[in-house]
């Protein structure tokens, strides 16, 4: 005779595994420490951290660190992490765990701005996600209703790179990385006013070493006000990046500039490249055998002091990208630049965008191939004061331009108008 299976216990046979509840913790006060505290749930080994309600303000007295390799969520309604008396930074996740974290505003000191004085080159990030060199497949990291202002350091920091801060930024940097890419998603996020406290402090910064991708999503989101770029994505070896901007801003981002006055000639020079060394609204770098592929669109990007838009590679990749509603007015250099350095093939659509009053001494958008692949520019519906698109390789590269409206005209080398 069959044995008939309790229905309860038979549904239990048929649920997943991934229905069980991470292990949990309820934050139910603003202590810097002990019972009911933000860090004593982190401390605990919870991977699923709620902030009651009733808290308002969380003290921050020292790092709040995440040593797990579980992914961490951590959930608020609109709690401020004070940690204006905190010199390093807010928030570390110190192992390679998946981080998401909504509904939350972490508040530094916010006393960097003196970026002229020698000894105020110091200051923590406001939430630090380091790689260890094992880490395998991908490491989300997703920010919900989050806001990050006052640090002295970068913003946002996922650090794939053996190199940690010293990992550098642009041309590949150096250093090593784990085989896992990077996938961080950024829905109706602030970072204001941080990156003041050194150089190079960026609002968000992505090092990725190695053969991971970066995919980088954001919307609704605003980066203003940094020290250094507002965005800066660093991809120095083998790997894509894949990029899904929309509906954000970009504004008065790379101002900081720490200044050696002590020449013989009396000049005032930055300390690492001088000239000065201001960055950009947006900087995307990719060295190595990898392409800047995907879209952005509705943006606002002015008063960068460098570049707006800022998009490098400089190996055997290219670009595969659409540039759409982006209104890019006042940076102190090009409003759109894009340069690939090797073999790779420049694919780019322009469509409804409105460049203008960026640095009258320079284009308003440069777009330039710097060896043997081709260059393919599409522009539409778009008023630009003035385009420059140069092919540098042996086959001529082509722009086809329809429904726009170019002040200046078009400055071409070795391209085709068709």
């Amino acid at each position: 005779m069959k044995k008939m299976i309790p229905a309860a216990l038979s549904l239990l046979f048929l649920m997943p595994a991934t229905t069980m509840a991470a292990p949990g913790a309820i934050v139910t006060n603003g202590n810097n420490d002990g019972p009911g505290s933000l860090r004593a749930a982190l401390a605990s080994g919870a991977s699923n951290v709620v902030i009651k309600s009733s808290v308002d303000t969380i003290l921050v007295e020292s790092t709040l660190a995440y040593a797990g390799t579980v992914a961490l969520k951590i959930t608020g309604s609109g709690q401020t992490l004070d940690a204006t008396g905190l010199d390093n930074d807010i928030v570390a996740i110190t192992n390679g765990a998946d981080l998401t974290v909504s509904n939350l505003t972490l508040v530094g000191p916010g006393n960097y701005k003196g970026y002229f004085d020698l000894d105020k080159y110091d200051g923590g990030k406001g939430i630090f996600v380091a790689v260890p060199e094992t880490r395998e497949g991908v490491v989300n990291v997703k920010l919900t209703n989050v806001s990050v202002t006052g640090v002295g350091n970068h913003g946002v920091h996922v650090s794939d790179c053996s190199l940690g801060d010293s990992c550098g930024g642009g041309s590949g940097g150096g250093g090593n990385g784990s085989p896992a890419s990077i996938d961080m998603q950024l829905v109706d996020v602030t970072v204001d006013g941080v990156g003041f406290g050194r150089q190079d402090a960026d609002g968000v910064r992505v090092d990725e070493r190695a053969d991971g991708d970066i995919t980088f999503s954001a919307s609704n989101s605003s980066f203003i006000n940094v020290g250094a770029d507002g965005v800066e994505l660093d991809e120095g070896n083998d790997g894509n990046i894949i990029l899904n901007v929309r509906n954000s801003t970009f504004n008065t981002n790379g101002e900081y500039c720490l200044f050696d006055t002590d020449l013989e000639n009396g000049d005032a020079k930055c300390l690492d490249d001088g000239d000065p060394d201001v960055d950009d609204g947006f900087d995307v770098d990719e060295a190595g055998a990898g392409s800047i592929t995907g879209k952005v669109s509705n943006l606002v990007v002015e008063g960068n002091f460098d570049e707006g838009l800022d998009f490098d590679e400089e190996d055997e990749g290219g670009f595969d990208l659409e540039i759409t509603s982006v209104y890019a007015i006042n940076n102190e250099d090009e409003g759109v630049k894009l340069s690939e350095e090797d073999e790779g093939s420049i694919d780019v659509s322009l469509k409804a965008i409105d460049l203008q009053n960026n640095n009258g001494s320079k284009e308003d958008s440069e777009i330039e191939e710097e060896d043997e692949g081709t260059v393919a520019v599409t522009v539409t519906g778009s008023s630009i004061d003035e385009l420059k698109v140069e092919e540098d390789g042996t086959e001529a590269g082509t722009i086809k331009v329809r429904g726009s409206s170019i002040l200046e005209p078009l400055d071409l080398d070795n391209v085709n108008e068709i």
